[in-house]
């Protein structure tokens, strides 16, 4: 039934402090406009009217206190403005502008009209002249109109809020996947194969196989040391460093342990970092792929560039896809990251059977 204290009234201690000094400013101005011989009444209305006003600023979030500090306040300006005291009429108009920007618009304009009315009959039945009358009537439905736009203004501003935390949430949520790929991408082509050249190193040393085993060693210090090129590579990509993808994908070509052959058709052009490294690592996950199932199969990577268009194709030989000695390594992720990451840049990710071996086509639009 009330809106949130944290959206309609900003940071609590600033609230608190502005109320406080408005609150000071009008007591001691109804005060010094108190009429003579009346003081002692002003005196104890205004004790009323500093509890209400007290209630609403220590628990803004509370239903109750928040009427009970309406009423004290809208009620003990009436009484004020009627013996008479201008300056009083101020928490009158202040009651009406909280309730009009606090509450449901049928309730604020409840407590708008019982304050009107009341302030009508305390009017009439003290004497004051008619144009008084009129012109505070008048400003209760100014501050009423006024209190409705500022809530509205108050629910602009919460829903721009949390707006701005569900995109902060879902941009948390990319990166996240993001860097669930990465550590697919990079961990699950380079350990995979570290894992099984050690293994393979300890079975050739329990055989007395020494210059085998330092040779898998070796291989495996390669891998290494290509996955920690990987991660560089990785993280350039990701702070927005520009490398041409055709160089890319010839140097994943020299590593990779069988003929791979790379073409590139139509003018290569600057890539953004994201699509680049989404067309990359197809190719990585691609070889990958070829070198678990197709083990020693040729590959032929061919980039096109168009107008519209990049696209990369990665076509193997393989027949039949034969399980290689990796197969086993991985999560069975990869191919889904390829299509996660193409849907992100708004392209398609296709793989399948093609002339007797397999192919995997990503094409990301420009």
């Amino acid at each position: 039934m009330i809106m949130d204290w944290r959206y309609a009234q900003g940071p609590r201690w600033f609230t608190t402090l502005r109320g406080l000094v408005i609150m000071g400013l009008l007591t001691a101005g109804s005060v010094s406009n108190a009429p003579a011989g009346r003081v002692p009444l002003t005196a104890a209305v205004l004790v009323v009217v500093v509890l209400g006003w007290l209630a609403w600023l220590v628990r803004p979030d509370s239903e109750r206190w928040l009427f009970a500090g309406l009423a004290a306040v809208g009620l003990g300006g009436v009484v004020l403005a009627a013996t008479p005291n201008g300056v009083a009429f101020s928490f009158v108009v202040v009651a009406a502008i909280r309730s009009a920007r606090r509450l449901r618009p049928a309730y604020s304009l409840m407590v708008t009209v019982g304050l009107a009315v009341l302030f009508a009959v305390a009017c009439l039945l003290t004497g004051r002249e008619s144009i008084l009358l009129t012109g505070g009537l008048g400003i209760l439905a100014i501050c009423e109109l006024a209190g409705l736009a500022r809530r509205q203004s108050d629910q602009l501003r919460e829903q721009r809020q949390l707006a701005q935390a569900e995109q902060a949430r879902a941009e948390a949520l990319a990166q996240r996947a993001q860097l669930a790929r990465e550590v697919h991408d990079v961990l699950a082509h380079s350990l995979g194969a570290l894992s099984v050249q050690l293994e393979s190193a300890d079975a050739l040393l329990e055989h007395g196989r020494a210059e085998q085993a330092r040779e898998a060693i070796g291989k495996a210090g390669r891998l290494a040391r290509d996955g920690l090129a990987e991660t560089r590579r990785a993280i350039g990509v990701l702070r927005g460093d520009t490398v041409p993808l055709s160089q890319l994908v010839r140097d994943l070509a020299a590593a990779y342990e069988a003929p791979v052959t790379v073409r590139v058709d139509g003018d290569e052009v600057p890539l953004v970092p994201q699509v680049s490294l989404a067309l990359y690592r197809t190719v990585q996950e691609s070889l990958t792929n070829t070198r678990k199932y197709a083990p020693g199969a040729t590959v032929t990577v061919q980039l096109t560039y168009s107008a519209r268009q990049v696209e990369v194709t990665v076509t193997d030989a393989g027949a039949g896809r034969p399980t290689g000695q990796l197969a086993t390594t991985g999560g069975g992720y990869g191919l889904t990251g390829l299509r996660e990451r193409a849907e992100l840049l708004g392209g398609t990710c296709t793989a399948g059977p093609r002339d007797g071996g397999w192919a995997v086509d990503v094409r990301i639009p420009l």
